[in-house]
């Protein structure tokens, strides 16, 4: 299975009251999120979270699979949004106007009272967030600028793939949020913000990473005196 997401066109107003359709430009960027991922089942594939957003913009899904690593989340998930991320990523730079993504991570799963949880937290912070934002720097939201930002999430998406350590995913995941909701909302400030917030990531993720790797021979010989096995 195949899952694909049409580009949405730019002339559509983001704060006009919520529908029960998915797809439609009129629902606000924080509900169709919680539409997204709401469901009577256990589990919600990515294929399903996907097609909820039919007719919606990449930065839309940019925003969807950046949102669950701001958050705690079970083991695994940033690897798997990291993944789908550099996928979509990828196809932005390219300037493909469909989201394609293969059948083994559109089958793929997550616990749907965790994606619920988490979104249903985060919705009135983003609510708050759209009512600040609005339409400038249109440039930066543009064809180019679409590129750009895919460039940018495609290097973030790299750093949440890699293993690091507790911590480490929230600067890039963070920075991924901003872009996207610059992207979805048009605001060309805000993307701009995000481009710095990406730098100041990369170099957050940096310094964890180091600080990690340095005192793990420490950590080590803590817990080998703590557990009677230290040489």
């Amino acid at each position: 299975m195949e899952a694909r997401l049409t580009e949405a066109p730019d002339n559509h107003d983001p704060h006009v009251g919520y529908t029960d359709d998915p797809g439609s430009t009129a629902v606000p960027t924080s509900q169709v999120l919680l539409h997204a991922v709401r469901g009577d089942s256990e589990r919600v594939t990515v294929a399903q979270i996907v097609d909820a957003l039919d007719s919606r913009s990449f930065g839309l899904a940019v925003l969807l699979f950046s949102l669950p690593s701001v958050v705690p989340m079970p083991p695994g998930v940033p690897t798997v949004v990291g993944i789908i991320l550099l996928i979509v990523s990828v196809q932005m730079v390219f300037g493909r106007e469909e989201l394609w993504l293969p059948g083994i991570l559109s089958r793929r799963s997550f616990p749907r009272k965790a994606l619920v949880g988490a979104f249903e937290g985060l919705a009135p912070k983003l609510a708050w967030l759209e009512r600040l934002m609005k339409p400038r720097m249109l440039y930066m939201t543009g064809k180019l600028g679409t590129i750009i930002v895919g460039a940018v999430v495609l290097i973030m998406a790299v750093v949440l793939i890699l293993p690091l350590p507790p911590g480490g995913n929230f600067p890039p995941a963070l920075a991924c949020t901003v872009l996207a909701l610059g992207l979805v909302q048009r605001d060309g400030i805000v993307i701009l913000l995000g481009i710095l917030g990406s730098v100041i990531a990369l170099a957050a993720a940096s310094y964890v990473t180091i600080l990690f790797i340095r005192s793990a021979p420490d950590l080590w010989n803590w817990l080998g005196s703590t557990l009677g096995f230290a040489q």
